[in-house]
């Protein structure tokens, strides 16, 4: 499933997340021209058709996803052009240490450095960006590890983008993501569908994941834990809240793993995935608080 991603997208879900919540707003600003400009950076590299994987579905089969031990080496070049548009918008966001952020960018200004630290994402080598992260002076190194994945995220949507249908066949049951591996961010059940018998709307509800990294949608098993596969009622739960039902936290107290996820059939726009996090902090505060850590860290459920 193909999530809207366009920078238009990503501006109504802003002004929505400020218009419903204004104790948002100053996130929603700060933070705003840096979705609007990972969505240009991913169009923008899709039409310039970058080289694209193949797909093995013999590894996929075994639950091996595509990136993972892939040469990142012919994206190196975008991956450097991401990062030069994106950090100084990181820098006004984040406001870090001038000397540190120069030595970044010199770092991930070169091409060997920026593809290795891509790979060292998708293979989960944190040893690596531990390393890195304090020979720049850039602390801790989760902060290191959120830049990157900024910047590396609109190169790796492209690349879902130019994948296409063989990607969206491909049998997976896996809760991480069968592109990079990477785990989800959010959840959604899908929006209701339109059908050619009168035009008639209907349907939906499908559960899809989010990868936080690369973007890509793939369908899960609604009543499944992502994290651990766990599929007792007994042991799963639900919160929500009554005035906003269709944003949710769906948690499993058997993995102490929980995921937010987005009702697409309540929505009107369909909001960004990656840009509507911003406004649900709330749940992710309340999740905390019942002893329950998100099955992917971000930057926006890890503030305090």
């Amino acid at each position: 499933m193909k999530s809207a991603s366009d920078s238009k997208t990503v501006v109504s879900t802003l002004d929505a997340i400020k218009k419903r919540v204004p104790a948002y707003s100053e996130l929603a600003d700060r933070f705003g021209p840096l979705f609007v400009e990972k969505a240009r950076l991913c169009d923008e590299f899709a039409a310039e058709g970058l080289s694209l994987p193949a797909i093995d579905e013999a590894r996929t089969n075994q639950g091996v996803p595509v990136l993972v031990d892939a040469d990142l080496a012919p994206w190196a070049e975008s991956l450097r052009k991401s990062a030069a548009a994106i950090l100084p918008l990181l820098f006004d966001a984040l406001k870090p240490d001038e000397d540190a952020w120069r030595k970044l960018g010199e770092f991930m200004d070169d091409p060997g450095n920026i593809a290795g630290l891509a790979q060292a994402r998708i293979e989960g080598n944190w040893k690596l960006f531990e390393k890195t992260s304090a020979e720049l002076g850039i602390t801790p190194y989760t902060t290191l590890l959120y830049v990157s994945e900024t910047v590396f995220g609109p190169v790796l949507r492209a690349l879902v983008d130019g994948l296409g249908e063989p990607l969206s066949t491909l049998a997976w049951d896996e809760g991480y993501c069968p592109v990079c591996g990477s785990t989800p961010s959010i959840a959604q059940l899908s929006p209701r569908e339109v059908t050619d018998l009168d035009q008639l709307v209907g349907g939906g509800g499908k559960k899809f994941l989010h990868c936080s990294l690369c973007g890509h949608d793939w369908r899960y098993k609604r009543n499944a834990c992502p994290a651990c596969g766990n599929d007792e009622n007994e042991s799963r739960e639900v919160y929500y809240q009554e005035s906003a039902k269709f944003e949710r936290i769906e948690a499993c107290h058997k993995c102490g793993k929980y995921c937010l996820s987005i009702d697409m059939r309540e929505c009107e726009p369909l909001p960004d995935l990656d840009a509507v996090q911003i406004g649900l902090i709330h749940l992710d505060i309340f999740a905390r608080e019942q002893d329950l850590t998100p099955i992917s860290s971000t930057l926006w459920n890890s503030l305090e």
